[in-house]
């Protein structure tokens, strides 16, 4: 496991190119658990397949550079090692994030070498692999390859399931807090109103995607229903005459939000 101390950094630097999805690309639906544990078994074989593709020359060679010097044999030994952790560990319960972290790190070093060294047999298999490795990155709220300071970290769906619970029980609970806190206030009528109606979404939207993420359904038009409707309400939440109280209420309960936002990279 040394290299990951010396040779991760020998090729890492440069492992920020633009790949398929990349920054900025329209959002996509969220993988479910079982995906995710279905492509870390795809992840395997793929893996296994560019091994067995790898000239055997290569496969006993030393890549060098200025910050040490990664083992070939090695390298795709701990990364087969990962890759069977994920699948291990990844459950309900966990969502396994510092495995993910491994594989899309170390997976990134190798990357940028294949992309340097079109010609070495094996990059076409690599490249299928890579494709993978994209998908399990956007599960993980990332990109692949890794860029710099990473946060590889998966929302899953019990965690979702509850979130999704708690941010439509917090909107019906805020409806009262906003119409309380300001029926005095006759300058924010119309947009409470508004405001208002724009909870009763954020309620039922986040009850259809608990729904659909305890049955194994895609919900991303619900998170981004959620999220419409919050930027919305948040506009009429920066209006001069609202109440502190009602804002300080209001930030208090985004905890279930930002997961929504989170786990749908929203």
């Amino acid at each position: 496991m040394s290299w990951i101390n010396t040779g991760v950094k020998l090729l890492l630097i440069s492992a920020c190119l633009v790949f398929a999805g990349g920054a900025g690309a329209d959002p996509i639906a969220r993988m479910s658990d079982k995906q995710v544990k279905e492509l870390a078994k795809t992840l395997a074989k793929q893996e296994k397949a560019v091994e067995k593709a790898l000239p055997s020359k290569f496969k006993k060679s030393v890549l060098r550079g200025p910050t040490g010097e990664l083992m070939v044999r090695d390298y795709f030994s701990d990364l087969g090692d990962a890759i069977d952790h994920l699948y291990e560990r990844f459950t309900g319960q966990y969502s396994a994030s510092a495995e993910a972290t491994e594989i899309l790190t170390r997976s990134s070093v190798m990357h940028q070498y294949f992309q340097d060294n079109p010609a070495v047999k094996g990059v076409n298999e690599w490249d299928v692999y890579a494709g993978s490795l994209q998908q399990l990155a956007g599960a993980y709220g990332e990109e692949f390859p890794l860029g710099d300071n990473p946060a590889v970290r998966r929302i899953g769906d019990q965690e979702l399931a509850a979130a999704a619970k708690d941010a439509a029980d917090f909107a019906k609970d805020f409806d009262s807090v906003l119409y309380k806190g300001t029926k005095k206030t006759s300058e924010l009528k119309d947009d409470v109103k508004n405001a208002r109606a724009e909870l009763k979404i954020v309620a039922s939207a986040s009850k259809t995607l608990g729904s659909n993420i305890k049955k194994g359904r895609p919900a991303t038009a619900e998170a981004r229903q959620v999220m419409q409707a919050v930027a919305a309400i948040e506009s009429v939440l920066d209006e001069e005459a609202m109440p502190e109280e009602v804002v300080d209420a209001w930030d208090d309960g985004q905890v279930p939000i930002n997961k929504i936002a989170q786990a749908f990279a929203l």
